[in-house]
């Protein structure tokens, strides 16, 4: 029961209620209970008796709550659209008319040399005390600096008034890349700071992307402990700023999903790990001054049915907004098939945030998810959770030991490959790729590359659906010049029996590529084997209940068998019939919670389809 502030006993009219109640009536509560990438258990009720540790005010230690004491963004988080180099002259200037009020630069895929006349073109018309440029140019990050640098200088800008950071991250760079000379990005970095961190009083030095972590495999807590061990590295690399001014020349990014409390309390733990850092140095307000960014997955970004990331980016902005994030980056929908992103997908992203953030008015209230006992328990989790995996990595003597021990990757790889598994076993549902797949799509411009992690310990990106959509990839080629493979789905008895496990075999085979084909609806085999017989590929799946399988299946089998069925596929796997059936004839089977990918792999071969 809870004590307004007039003193009236809220919902006192209600008969308070035992969870020892609650639980009996709602069944068997374990089974209901999920857990995370990193082991964290989501429970199905949280009551007065999950509370974390108090959160504090907003603009107070721990800074749970937000960074300020009152809300900053009365209009909104600063939306910061990526604009891709390759888009030439005046790109930059057509996000900032249309909706962003920051610009975050790409130049990691620039096919040409990163100068001075290159950065005006694609920046012509920017108004720099006005619009922040955030530079993303990757292992080249230095040439950009001094690029923006000299657009600045060429027009006069007056130094004072430029916000943005030159995106330096030396150390993450070299994480990806293990090619990089690190000792020779971290002696750029000091040069940097001595030549221009004085003259450029509020432009950012670094930009610590925990977004490579995400993106390579790592998991949410995953995500913040290396994040954080990065940032404590770079801030290592500052002497001459001294720890109070460090802290307010770095930015942190940090990955956005579709998973919303998780984002919310991902966030909302990364400034409490952010405040320990600063407080453990002695400088515990000095934290304020480091912005987070939120950019939105694109791990999680599909390039089948790419219409799907509409809701997933739009869930991923809008819960980076309930965090607090300083600023947001919403990537086009069809950023994975197009790598610019397409004019629809840009003005997409950039309506979402405007939707989000001046229409539906989230950044007005300041921590609206604060004092949910869930959204409280996963903020204190995380956080203690992600300090663990930092704390491990000062144990290993810091971020660049750690990473050349292959603590970083094998860690990564760790959680990676128990999420693929739980893709592959269809326990991870990916909206249309593993999950209610359209066939009539075409097929996305640009192959499916598979994304193995690299030998020398090197983080590579890596996209959830990867995997399945390299097996529709191979399906979707081979059928552009030959007819498409098909299964046919042997419903035996009534629409009762059969409907159920034929949605399911259809929805399985179909996630590779694979067409289906219904047959006629009876309990004849003679019916079975006449419909069998017009089926150009000589695969077959029986759909029915318990039941039907008992009273026809094995002579159905062995009927389709006679026929010259390759493979017999059986939509379920009742124990007491199972081995009578395989006696018979049938295969494979397909059930709940199986190798779903392995399977249409095999199946793929066995079709011959190279």
């Amino acid at each position: 029961m809870v004590e307004g502030d007039d003193g009236i006993a809220l919902a006192s009219e209600f008969p308070a209620v035992e969870r020892s109640a609650w639980a009996a009536l709602a069944g068997d509560v374990n089974a209901l209970r999920t857990v995370t990438d990193d082991g964290i258990a989501i429970e199905v009720l949280y009551t007065a008796a999950d509370a974390a540790p108090e959160p504090g005010l907003p603009g107070s230690p721990p800074f749970v709550r937000g960074r300020t004491p009152a809300s900053t963004r009365p209009h909104g988080w600063d939306v910061r659209q990526v604009v891709d180099s390759r888009r030439g002259r005046g790109a930059a200037l057509e996000e900032l008319e249309r909706g962003a009020t920051s610009v975050l630069m790409r130049l990691r895929d620039e096919p040409g040399d990163i100068d001075g006349p290159l950065m005006a073109a694609v920046l012509d018309g920017v108004l720099f005390g006005v619009a922040p440029v955030i530079l993303d140019a990757g292992h080249r990050w230095v040439p950009a600096a001094e690029a923006l640098v000299e657009v600045w200088q060429t027009q006069g800008v007056d130094p004072a008034t430029v916000s943005g950071s030159f995106g330096a991250d030396p150390f993450g760079v070299w994480a990806s890349d293990r090619s990089i000379d690190l000792d020779v990005d971290v002696a750029a970095l000091a040069a940097l700071t001595a030549g221009v961190a004085g003259r450029f009083p509020t432009v950012k030095l670094a930009t610590i992307d925990g977004t490579r972590f995400h993106d390579a495999g790592a998991s949410d807590v995953q995500e913040l402990g290396y994040t954080i061990a990065n940032a404590v590295a770079t801030l290592r690399a500052l002497p001459l700023l001294g720890l109070t001014a460090a802290l307010g020349r770095i930015e942190l990014r940090l990955a956005a999903t579709a998973d919303q409390f998780a984002t919310i309390a991902k966030f909302r733990a990364a400034r409490r790990l952010w405040a320990r850092v600063a407080e453990i140095a002695g400088v515990p307000t000095a934290a304020t001054q480091t912005p987070l960014h939120a950019m939105s997955s694109t791990a999680m970004m599909t390039r089948y049915d790419p219409a799907g990331n509409m809701l997933r980016t739009t869930m991923a902005c809008f819960a980076a907004g309930v965090a607090g994030a300083d600023a947001v980056t919403v990537l086009p929908y069809d950023q994975v098939s197009s790598p610019a992103g397409s004019e629809l997908g840009r003005r997409l992203a950039r309506n979402t945030q405007s939707v989000l953030a001046m229409e539906s008015h989230i950044a007005r209230v300041i921590d609206p998810a604060g004092g949910s006992w869930y959204v409280e328990r996963l903020t204190d989790q995380m956080a203690t959770a992600g300090w663990a995996h930092f704390q491990e990595v000062e144990s290993a003597g810091g971020f660049r030991a750690a990473v050349e021990a292959g603590l970083v990757a094998r860690r990564i790889d760790e959680v990676r490959a128990r999420r693929q598994r739980d893709i592959d076993h269809r326990r991870a549902a990916i909206t249309g790729v593993t999950e209610f797949p359209n066939l009539a799509e075409p097929s996305p411009s640009l192959p499916s590359a598979g994304d193995e992690p690299a030998a020398d310990g090197s983080l590579t990106r890596h996209r959830w659906s990867g995997a399945f959509e390299a097996i529709r990839a191979r399906v979707d080629a081979f059928a552009a010049g030959a007819l498409r493979p098909s299964v046919m789905l042997a419903t035996l008895g009534r629409p009762r029996d059969f409907t159920a496990r034929a949605m399911f075999a259809r929805n399985f085979f179909e996630v590779g590529g694979i067409a289906t084909r219904t047959g006629p609806v009876t309990d004849d085999e003679a019916d079975v084997v006449a419909a069998f017989d017009a089926q150009p590929d000589r695969v077959v799946c029986l759909c029915s209940s318990d039941a039907v399988y008992g009273e026809l299946g094995a002579s159905v089998v062995k009927a389709l068998t006679a026929a010259g069925a390759t493979r017999i596929y059986l939509a379920g796997g009742p124990p007491d019939l199972i081995g009578a059936l395989t006696d018979a004839g049938v295969t494979h089977t397909i059930t709940a919670g199986f190798d779903a990918r392995r399977a249409l792999v095999d199946l793929v071969d066995h079709l011959g389809i190279p």
